[in-house]
């Protein structure tokens, strides 16, 4: 903790000579043209009713299809960690194709169970999955995006979910992207990429097509994955009109083993706790959008969406259950804690030889031993024996749990647009309203397993014998109905008013298929009015300033309210109406990857304050300045209570708030960036925090105390990012970036009492030589240096508890995402 003041000095002292500097720097010609005035979409609806950026009341960070080509990122959540301000990845799955991107303290992750406060919208679809408002990186093909806008804050405009802003992405199509191509790429860990995009227009009507595989046997042990996208456009454009007919098709098969624990890090980087865990989506995607100019000044833009994703999950884990031979029968028992047992100086194999005739037997000898003791003798031993289905085959050594959710969402959003003067003044309207609805069916099961301990795998090594307890079977229906209205006028020459608002209602419905878990059924309605003000005012032909007030709102997901400590109370409820102790009740959640984070149950209310300038110098040099405040009511953080397995509570107050700076330009052939940005994440409230394997955990409740001002995990607080390329001449070009973040707390350290991870650096390097127009060769050398760093951490169980031998001595619960190391690249991008 003592060394993080020097970080902070020399990345802030960094940023601000980097800004210094940019402000004199001579005019040059950039590399890559840009257009001369960048137009920002104010709604979902990529480039219908947009703004020019001078307009805007709030950050917006913009790239074009040629910034992603040149920085050769694996995806688009790669891209903006790199290439953005404010952005930051966590590899809590530590898959490449499953991040988790964060951008001001607010995450788009795959992962369930992971507070979502990004919206992400693909041609006017919002890509959010509907079970857990997740994004799957994986699914969005990056070599068919045109375009992308990184819209900062808490814009009601971009609907639900946008308490930290929106990302707006583009596509390509045979207008915007004529031309054929095919990139081949190979190198490091087995990696093999083949991208394809063909595109052309005639007398109007256009077609673009664009298919991506992805290879890898993986850096780390047991780690490969796989990916499939394809992307299809045909498209008409009239005098006044244009529609767009859309497809899409993902397959991955990915496998990401996780954090590992610190000390087998030590040992050995590329060594896995326990495995597999196993993530395959298949994806189905048609989308129909078009507009019309009615009359002069008057668009009507809309957009018609369906998509399905099947997502099926197999995670192999340690066991926390036990055998015991009881009444001449082997039987599998829960609860039978190893560290409790050592406390009363009992092993398992000193009570589960036959010595006692049932679990109830068992119990009662260990409360006696505990209170002869002098401690608490409130064991809790359950026989699980009769809620065992399938083969019956018993194992205590290893668990695979294996689900499966199939997500189908469709909707429509459509808008009128008003260009035109009011009181003889510039002024821009939309009105519109949109209708989602999305589909859920999640089944879980838990199948006994026997664990390698070697390998540390459960894979071809389930018993075929299933916990009925554990088993879920839930279905749940999202539906919203939202309408909007934004109007700007310039009100003279340099000052311009936005004012803006969302009003959104929405059902959630669960329904519990299995007939065994009534708990988990509920209706639920949420309404809301979210208003944005904004103003920006040209102070010169260069000096852009802007203020904004903003707020939005995202309502709990159906894994929410089917997760929380109200559900907990509802089945002990119910089993008292049954006649059952409701204190023998023990309900959690086990969902396809172990809960890592924190949403809420409560509708969650974002209200943002944003005040910033943008500058421009030389020819195309740019510099923006931000400063963001960012209040959320009604958070959650995840409550740990065993493996994998938890219930979410609430949190009053959460905040984020902080700088955002960049900077681009050219300079004698140079095309530079440059970013920094500072994040304070803090818990606004005290509370308690369950998280029973930290140090300071009540052993009696297993819960920390948080204070308020306490940093929110997995958020860094410096983020500092420098990329430069430079045209050598003679078709070569050669660049570098250089990544740089400061460390973040583990997540179920919310108290911040232990050390966070470590600040790191990366540097990636990257070359071409374009032969002639048709044959251009790349390379690329990520982590040149080969830094050893990690993006994440979070406590769990001391991995002694997973009894290999390898782990017997292993006693630090902190787990940690471990950064890959240098890695090298080559590939050729063929054009006709």
């Amino acid at each position: 903790m003592r060394n993080a003041q020097p970080v902070r000095r020399s990345a802030s002292g960094v940023a601000l000579g980097i800004a210094l500097f940019a402000h004199d720097l001579p005019a040059q010609p950039a590399a890559t043209e840009r257009p001369e005035e960048i137009v920002v979409s104010v709604t979902p609806l990529a480039g219908a009713g947009g703004l020019p950026l001078d307009k805007i009341a709030h950050n917006v960070q913009s790239a074009l299809a040629e910034d992603l080509e040149r920085m050769q990122s694996l995806h688009l959540g790669d891209f903006l960690n790199r290439t953005m301000a404010s952005v930051s990845l966590n590899a809590a799955q530590n898959n490449p194709l499953q991040p988790d991107v964060r951008y001001r303290g607010f995450a788009a992750s795959p992962l369930l169970g992971l507070a979502q406060g990004l919206a992400v919208y693909q041609n006017g679809v919002r890509i959010n999955e509907p079970f857990g408002d997740t994004v799957n990186w994986d699914l969005l093909p990056e070599s068919a995006v045109h375009g992308l806008h990184l819209v900062g804050g808490s814009n009601p405009l971009f609907g639900l979910n946008t308490l930290g802003g929106a990302l707006v992405v583009k596509m390509k199509n045979g207008f915007n992207a004529p031309g054929h191509h095919l990139d081949l790429e190979a190198g490091s860990f087995g990696r093999a990429i083949v991208s394809a995009q063909s595109g052309a227009s005639r007398n109007g009507f256009a077609w673009f097509g664009s298919i991506q595989s992805f290879d890898e046997n993986g850096w780390r042990d047991a780690s490969p994955s796989h990916a499939v996208t394809t992307y299809g456009s045909l498209g008409w454009q009239g005098e006044r009109s244009s529609l767009n007919v859309n497809g899409q098709y993902g397959r991955s098969d990915l496998t990401g083993n996780g954090a590992a624990p610190v000390e087998l890090l030590q040992a050995d980087r590329d060594a896995i706790f326990t495995a597999p865990d196993i993530t395959e989506n298949d994806l189905y995607m048609a989308s129909v959008d078009g507009s019309s100019e009615l009359a002069d000044g008057f668009t009507l833009s809309g957009t018609l969406f369906f998509r399905r994703n099947k997502t099926d999950s197999f995670n192999g884990d340690a066991s926390e259950y036990s055998l015991c031979r009881l009444g001449g029968t082997d039987t599998l028992l829960e609860g039978l804690d190893a560290d409790a047992l050592e406390s009363l100086g009992l092993a398992s194999e000193d009570i589960c030889d036959d010595r006692f005739t049932d679990a109830q037997a068992l119990e009662s000898f260990l409360d006696d031993t505990a209170l002869a003791l002098g401690e608490d003798g409130d064991f809790r031993i359950e026989d699980l024996q009769d809620g065992i289905s399938g083969t019956g085959v018993l194992s205590d050594s290893g668990i695979n749990n294996v689900s499966t959710r199939v997500q189908e969402s469709y909707g429509s959003n459509v808008q009128l647009s008003f260009t035109g003067d009011v009181f003889d003044r510039p002024a821009r309207a939309i009105a519109g309203a949109a209708w989602f609805r999305g589909a859920s069916d999640f089944d879980a099961l838990v199948e006994l397993a026997t664990l390698d301990p070697v390998t540390r795998s459960t894979a071809g090594s389930g018993t075929g014998a299933f916990l009925d307890a554990a088993a879920t079977s839930v279905s749940a229906v999202t539906e919203t109905l939202s309408g909007f209205l934004t109007g700007t006028l310039d009100v003279d020459e340099r000052l311009t008013v936005s004012l803006s608002g969302r009003f959104n209602t929405t059902r959630v419905s669960l329904d519990d298929r299995s007939g065994e878990r009534p708990e988990l059924e509920g209706r639920h309605a949420f309404r809301r009015l979210n208003p944005a003000l904004g103003m920006t005012y040209q102070l010169d032909s260069r000096i852009n300033l802007y203020a904004s007030y903003s707020e939005s709102s995202r309502t709990p997901t159906p894994v929410e309210l089917a997760c929380n400590e109200q559900v907990f109370e509802r089945a002990a409820a119910i089993a008292a109406a049954r006649g059952e102790d409701p204190e023998e009740v023990e309900f959690e959640c086990r969902l396809p990857n172990a809960f890592l984070a924190d949403p809420p149950l409560e509708q969650v209310v974002a209200r943002s304050y944003e005040a910033g300038a943008r500058f421009a110098f030389g020819e195309d040099g740019t510099l923006h300045a931000a400063l963001f405040h960012t209040t959320s009511s009604n958070d959650i953080i995840f409550q740990t209570t065993g493996r994998a397995t938890g219930l979410f509570a609430n949190v009053e107050e959460t905040r984020r708030m902080g700088i955002e700076t960049g900077a681009r330009g050219s300079w004698r052939g140079i095309e530079w960036f440059a970013a920094y940005s500072l994040i304070e994440a803090t818990f606004e409230d005290a509370f308690d925090a369950l998280s029973p394997n930290h140090p300071l955990a009540d052993e009696a409740t297993g819960a920390i105390n948080v204070q308020a001002g306490d940093r929110i995990p997995g958020v860094p607080r410096h983020h500092l990012k420098l990329g430069v390329d430079y045209g050598l001449g003679d078709g070569f070009s050669i660049g570098f970036d250089v990544l740089h973040n400061s460390g973040q707390y583990l997540r179920g350290d919310e108290s911040n009492y232990l050390e966070p991870t470590r600040a790191y650096a990366v540097a990636n390097l990257r070359g071409r030589y374009r032969m002639n127009e048709h044959v251009a060769f790349f390379a690329i050398v990520e982590n040149a240096f080969d830094a050893d760093y990690e993006t994440f951490g979070l406590l769990g169980e001391e991995p002694s508890e997973v009894d290999v031998p390898d782990f017997a001595a292993l006693t630090d619960p902190r787990f940690l995402g471990p950064g890959a190391p240098r890695a090298a690249y080559v590939g050729i991008r063929l054009s006709l």
